[in-house]
């Protein structure tokens, strides 16, 4: 049995990051659990606000970075567990320079 090639174009850093998503006139909090430079990997409250290929604004409160937004796109979305691709980089770039350390 092969393994599933990796779709992804950038590593995931684990991160504990409060977010707020904006999608049509919901607000959902949540939490990230990874990012990589175009993507997130968030947990949220139940809802059905969250379809693949929804829009979206993603606010995202960090300590190692700051606050700031970016805007998103749902990509996947398992229960509770939802894959955000995003349209500008995250800044993740101070992180993954601190996992090397």
């Amino acid at each position: 049995m092969s393994a599933i090639p990796e779709r992804r174009r950038h590593p995931r850093i684990p991160v504990s990051w409060a977010v707020r998503i904006s999608v049509d006139d919901e607000t959902i909090l949540g939490r990230a659990e990874d990012a990589s430079r175009n993507g997130l990997w968030v947990t949220v409250a139940p809802t059905t606000a969250l379809k693949r290929g929804k829009s979206c604004w993603i606010d995202i409160l960090s300590e190692e970075i700051g606050r700031f937004t970016v805007a998103g796109e749902v990509r996947h979305v398992a229960g509770r567990r939802v894959g955000l691709e995003t349209m500008r980089p995250v800044p993740v770039a101070r992180l993954e320079n601190a996992e090397k350390d």
